[in-house]
């Protein structure tokens, strides 16, 4: 019932209270709006550290990289204002490792074929190329059986910053297999180089077998920077 004479008062604060209410509190997807008091989004965290390599010894033949240091915390926000937490920082960086060991033995040796090397004889180079200690074989054949000389030479070229050494292993005449219990020779010079020669007689064959090792020695370098040439010839 209307009194006259009487005037209806509303708190200003309840008029308030009653428009919050009819808003909307929708927002564009991927946007956030600080609310007065409230704190906002946290920081984001630093990148993790980048990775490093540390040498690795020749004995075990691995290169790892140590872990990359974590990324420094957002900063933090007060109590009450529009600044958000601060994020966590940034994890490390993932560890990476350079197997250098051979996946082979001198008995297990990978076969290179057959070269001639004789003196006149066909000149042919064979090429192999690889990132990790290895083992090879190869068989020098006696095509002429006439008085001269036979020839045998390899050549192994390693990347920069990297060392991988050539150490061959000669056979014995008319013995059909490598001998993985000669003393091996270092090969010299850069690149490293290993020639040796010997005498093709008038009877017999001369044929003989070379093992041949590539060792890695130092460096840190992965994949294709850690790749090696290795070259073998007759005469």
């Amino acid at each position: 019932m209307h009194t006259p004479g009487r005037l209806l008062v509303v708190p200003a604060v309840l008029l308030t209270l009653a428009a919050c209410a009819n808003g909307t509190d929708d927002l564009l997807p991927g946007y956030y709006e600080e609310q007065a008091g409230g704190g906002g989004l946290g920081g984001d965290g630093g990148a993790g550290g980048e990775d490093l390599s540390v040498s690795s010894s020749s004995s075990s033949s691995v290169s790892v990289g140590s872990t990359g240091a974590g990324g420094v915390e957002g900063e933090g926000g007060d109590a009450g204002s529009n600044e958000g937490d601060g994020g966590a920082g940034g994890g490390g960086g993932a560890v990476v490792e350079c197997d250098y060991a051979a996946p082979n033995t001198c008995t297990g040796a990978e076969d290179l074929g057959e070269i001639s090397g004789d003196d006149g004889g066909d000149s042919v180079t064979l090429t192999e190329r690889g990132t990790t200690s290895k083992w090879f074989k190869v068989y020098v054949v006696d095509k002429f059986n006439v008085p001269g000389s036979e020839v045998f030479k390899a050549t192994l070229t390693s990347p920069p910053g990297m060392n991988f050494d050539l150490i061959v292993y000669p056979g014995e005449l008319e013995v059909d297999a490598p001998d993985c219990f000669a003393s091996g020779v270092r090969g010299q010079g850069t690149p490293e180089s290993f020639t040796t020669t010997w005498n093709d007689r008038a009877g017999p064959d001369d044929h003989l077998w070379f093992a041949i090792e590539v060792r890695h020695v130092e460096g840190t370098a992965c994949g294709s920077e850690a790749t090696w040439t290795l070259t073998v010839k007759g005469y």
